[in-house]
């Protein structure tokens, strides 16, 4: 199994038990009494997820921890393709909107999904490098918070897993935001997203994988980069 680590665009890869440096990745508070990540990705997924340093695994998938900061930066900016999404948790104290960000900067955010509505699903193709994003209700003023932390006046507000089958091959990712900026609990369950990659009709009899209704392709190329 290979932790996928992009820079630019030159794919490099990493031995997911390799020592990578701690800050690396954003910290990820206790979430108390609300679910955490393995709870979300054992609602999701199936079976019991269990903590492995910073990846999760419940057997037969394994979440393996994307590096957040950093040179090496894992999911920041994500591939051109087609995606399925599918909203898995929401916990968050704010009314928030799943979307999307257009190139490598700059743009404006795109509704994909309400993010209220568990078990919600879209699809969407993206012709170029984008950002995954949520929109959220601030009341007065309206925040749009990206994968890349930049956007976010250098404050992280997504993490990410990507999703293994047994064979090794990657079947998914799993994003999840923060949707407070400031004086933030800082758990990183707001909202839970689901992703899995469509399958091009060229590749469609490589071995496609279900996932949760969604078809997903082991690629070359991995999602996040």
């Amino acid at each position: 199994m290979e932790r996928p680590v992009f820079i630019g665009v030159i794919g490099l890869t990493l031995s997911a038990g390799a020592a990578l440096a701690d800050n690396d990745y954003t910290n990820v508070r206790d979430p108390g009494s609300e679910p955490g990540h393995a709870s979300i990705l054992s609602s999701a997924l199936g079976g019991s997820f269990s903590a492995s340093g910073l990846d999760l695994s419940n057997g037969s998938i394994t979440a393996v921890r994307n590096r957040d900061s950093g040179m090496y930066s894992g999911d920041q900016i994500w591939s051109a393709g087609s995606y399925n999404a599918k909203i898995v948790g929401n916990h968050g104290n704010y009314d928030s909107l799943f979307g999307y960000v257009n190139g490598n900067r700059g743009g404006s955010f795109q509704t994909l999904l309400d993010a209220e509505d568990v078990g919600s699903m879209a699809s969407t193709t993206m012709d170029e490098d984008f950002r995954w994003a949520i929109k959220v209700d601030g009341f007065i003023f309206d925040h749009v918070y990206t994968s890349r932390e930049h956007d976010n006046y250098g404050k992280d507000m997504m993490v990410s897993y990507s999703l293994f089958n047994a064979a090794g091959s990657m079947i998914g990712s799993m994003l999840f935001f923060e949707d407070k900026k400031h004086f933030s609990d800082k758990d990183f369950n707001d909202v839970a997203v689901l992703l899995s990659i469509v399958p091009t009709p060229q590749a469609a009899g490589l071995g496609a994988l279900a996932l949760l209704g969604g078809l997903s392709l082991t690629r070359r190329r991995n999602m996040a980069r």
